[in-house]
């Protein structure tokens, strides 16, 4: 199998051309103020947290346990429903002033209205915006900090933008990244088989396992990839393939897909099934089909909260399907076929 058959997984690295017609991603992601970059967006959140010094930080159950060793030691939980909007009676009542809050657009999808209407009541409290899914999702909420994690969304190999008042902040200081962030991303743009695709997700395993809160820069080569990105072009074709799949899949749908169904830049068609999900995910890429699971592992460790039954059960069944803009029409029809012959 070549590798240009396969769908889904991590991006090579996309190299930088002539300046985008319309709104680069680097324009878009940073035209609400300032920024700053830092080589990913634990290490951006990390600088915002010691920075500010909130009392507690605030973060969905739901939520890969990454975020945790940037949150710090005072964190609390709120809770979310199936479709990941907020689902806590006491979450208001609890905050105090001078708390961090961090709001997550799941799936490129806007932050859920009961969070927002509580942002708008609640200036004492400092809100983030979580876009690490989200490529465009329009104005967003007003006065919040955002956080973008650009690997995720194209063809970087490292990257987290803080878009805010950072001058605010206590100014960085960042070291060089480190040299080898891009080996991964190189081997995976020049694979030509299938082989090559899987040694290169190999390296990618590790070179992520060794992603931590770290004081290094946003290297030189994902800032010009960034600005020589359009915007446009990338979310159309992220709405033209989550058209498709939804055409075929929504009855295996996820809930937040209602959410996602006329956004500028779904991140991925996200399914809940259950406990099929890991076998069907692997029928999948043994036809070089990936597709991401979010996520394994959440962030409970070190708090007092119980387990979640929700979030339980999204991390156990939750698959998203790529969508991004390698992909086109045949590619859809090819990976909503298997997906239902794997759940047949």
């Amino acid at each position: 199998m070549k590798a240009a058959s396969t769908i889904g997984g991590f991006f090579g690295l996309e190299p930088s051309g002539d300046p985008p017609a319309g709104d680069s991603v680097l324009a878009r992601w940073t035209s609400a103020g300032g920024w700053s970059g830092f080589h990913n967006a634990r290490s951006a959140f990390a600088h915002l947290v010691r920075g500010l010094a909130p009392g507690t930080v605030w973060l969905p159950r739901y939520l890969c346990a990454d975020m945790d060793a940037a949150a710090g030691s005072s964190v609390r939980r709120y809770g979310v429903d199936m479709a990941l909007a907020l689902d806590d009676a006491a979450f208001e009542a609890a905050l105090a002033p001078g708390d961090l809050v961090a709001a997550v657009a799941y799936f490129g999808a806007p932050v859920c209205n009961r969070l927002r209407e509580i942002a708008a009541r609640r200036a004492d409290v400092v809100w983030l915006e979580d876009r690490a899914q989200a490529l465009d999702m329009g104005a967003g909420m007003p006065g919040a900090w955002r956080l973008y994690s650009p690997r995720k969304l194209l063809g970087v190999a490292d990257g987290g933008l803080l878009v805010g008042p950072v001058s605010d902040l206590p100014a960085p200081r960042l070291a060089p990244p480190p040299a080898s962030h891009a080996g991964a991303a190189e081997a995976r743009a020049a694979a030509v088989t299938r082989e090559q695709v899987e040694a290169a997700y190999r390296l990618y395993v590790d070179m992520e396992r060794a992603h931590a809160v770290t004081d290094a820069a946003l290297s030189d080569r994902t800032r010009d990839i960034l600005a020589a990105s359009a915007v446009e072009d990338m979310a159309a074709r992220r709405r033209e393939n989550f058209a498709a799949l939804d055409r075929r899949l929504s009855d295996r749908a996820a809930p937040v897909v209602a959410r996602l169904r006329g956004t500028a830049a779904p991140f991925g068609y996200p399914l809940l099934l259950a406990r099929e999900r890991d076998a069907v995910a692997d029928r999948l890429a043994a036809d070089g089909l990936f597709c991401a699971v979010h996520w394994r592992e959440l962030g409970e460790a070190g708090t007092t909260d119980p387990t979640d039954p929700v979030a339980s059960r999204l991390r156990d069944g939750m698959l998203t399907l790529p969508v991004d803009h390698r992909y086109g029409a045949a590619d859809m029809e090819r990976l909503a076929g298997a997906v239902l012959r794997a759940l047949s």
